[in-house]
């Protein structure tokens, strides 16, 4: 989880407008897009208002009023919403057919309007559309996937994953003020891990931030006494009888948002490939039940056609030692559920689950939280209304549309809420997200253990028992 992924999530969670204008009459009726792979549809109305629907997510998905003015060149657009903040955006290429879009979102009087359209921004504060009159643009290809026999193991393997928490914490590297631990990586109890299986979970998600325990020249070694560590916590879990799923956690240039001053970014991605196939050689020998999830929350900055090649060449490399490994796949652009549309899959290669993460509504799931900036929102609840409930509906629907026609399993990686929202709110979204998720077969893993999302908390040895109640029902734990 990394600050320009919430900066994001906390522009797009409130884009609800508030304006009053004279529309140019040019732009009245529908117009059609793809936003992250998905259909779009804009629509400008005499009355002045406008309304956005986004199929694939509903922070984008909103109706509010507009103000243009055509006297300029691009042709000006500006957004007010509610919470003060403003969008400074241009209109290019308007006319009867087609249209080009590009706003930034920020404080009033901070924010400059963008000189000229950019179509691919590397930043979480830039909305990009390119609308188009006819419809066909967003019909996209709906016949489903016609896969071998051998792609029914993904789903069975997806299915032994189940319900799981991540082991977040205990080999990512972090600390801070919002961590339990004044360094980072506290060893965890031997008894904690067995109080994950009795509690009913099946599997948990490891987050393993390597590239702090590898050496930064060729071939970029992993340190035997790091290795000892992980296999130390991955062989408590299978003898617990839980499964694991390995990740790459934060790593410079390709998974958070900052370089590594040391290497160029081409050596980072040597670097990379280099810890998978010591990854993969290690682990080579371990039972199906350990799972490689190759990278958390891959950067805007590496964009979409870089990160599928990165998947596609590091999917290979593993296959060089582990040919029957089930892997896990993120999404591009952030690792969010929305974006699942721009993944590209190897058409060879069905030992695949693709992992989403969700945390919408922003503001309600990182209350108080300012490098998420969401620390006005503290105290906001969630009380399961329709209104709240829809959207999350929605949202996690596509996926699983997009799963069936695809024939890709889906694990949630990640979702959660912080412990500043009350206990109430907490559980009752908590418990929708999973049983959303388990109404269309899709395997998870809650953020997390430990920190300021935990659901577990190791002075006392105790569960937050509305918490463990929400994820595993009194009746299966």
């Amino acid at each position: 989880m990394k600050t320009m992924k919430f900066i994001l999530l906390a522009f797009l969670s409130v884009l609800y407008f508030s304006c009053t204008t004279h529309p140019d009459r040019t732009i009245i009726g529908e117009w059609y897009g793809l936003k992250d792979g998905s259909p779009v549809t804009v629509k400008f109305n005499d009355d002045q208002t406008l309304s956005i629907h986004a199929e694939a997510f509903s922070g984008l998905s909103f109706s509010g009023q507009y103000e243009i003015n055509t006297d300029v060149e691009p042709i000006a657009v500006d957004l007010t919403l509610p919470s003060g903040m403003v969008c400074a955006a241009i209109i290019s290429s308007t006319d009867a057919k087609e249209m080009e879009f590009y706003g930034l979102f920020g404080a009033p009087g901070q924010t400059q309007r963008p000189a000229k359209i950019e179509k691919n921004p590397q930043r979480p504060d830039a909305l990009y559309l390119k609308l188009n009159r006819d419809k066909k643009i967003i019909k996209q290809k709906t016949n489903e996937v016609t896969p071998p026999k051998e792609a029914q193991l993904a789903f069975e393997r997806n299915r032994r994953l189940g319900r799981g928490l991540n082991l977040n914490g205990l080999l990512d590297n972090n600390s801070g003020d919002l961590h339990l631990y004044p360094t980072p990586d506290q060893p965890i109890k031997p008894e904690h891990i067995k109080m994950i299986a009795e509690a009913g979970f099946n599997s948990v998600r490891l987050p393993v931030t390597w590239s702090v325990h590898a050496s930064k020249t060729s071939p970029y070694n992993i340190k035997p006494a790091f290795f000892d560590k992980v296999d130390n916590i991955v062989n408590q879990c299978l003898e617990n009888g839980l499964a694991v799923s390995i990740d790459i956690h934060y790593y410079p240039y390709i998974n958070m948002h900052h370089g590594d001053d040391e290497l160029s970014f081409d050596e980072n991605i040597e670097r990379f490939y280099s810890l998978w196939e010591q990854i993969a050689e290690h682990y080579k020998d371990y039972p199906p039940e350990v799972y490689f999830d190759l990278l958390n929350e891959p950067n805007m900055e590496v964009g979409v056609q870089r990160y599928n090649e990165l998947i596609s060449k590091t999917i290979q490399l593993i296959r060089r030692t582990n040919p029957n490994r089930t892997l896990i796949i993120g999404t591009p652009n952030l690792g969010q559920s929305w974006t699942i549309g721009l993944l590209d899959l190897p058409d060879d290669e069905w030992n695949l689950i693709v992992q989403i993460h969700y945390y919408l509504p922003h503001l309600f799931t990182h209350q108080g939280l300012a490098y998420a900036n969401a620390e006005s929102s503290r105290g906001m609840q969630w009380t399961g209304t329709s209104e709240e409930k829809n959207p999350i509906e929605s949202d996690l629907a596509y996926c699983a549309k997009w799963s069936k026609t695809h024939s890709r399993p889906i694990n949630l990686g990640e979702f959660g809420v912080v412990e500043y929202a009350d206990t109430a709110s907490r559980a009752r979204y908590i418990s929708f997200v999973r049983e959303t998720a388990e109404k269309y077969d899709f395997s998870f893993h809650i953020w997390g253990f430990r920190e300021i999302f935990r659901v577990f908390d190791e002075e006392t040895s105790q569960w937050k028992e509305n918490i463990l109640n929400a994820l595993v029902p009194n009746d299966e734990q």
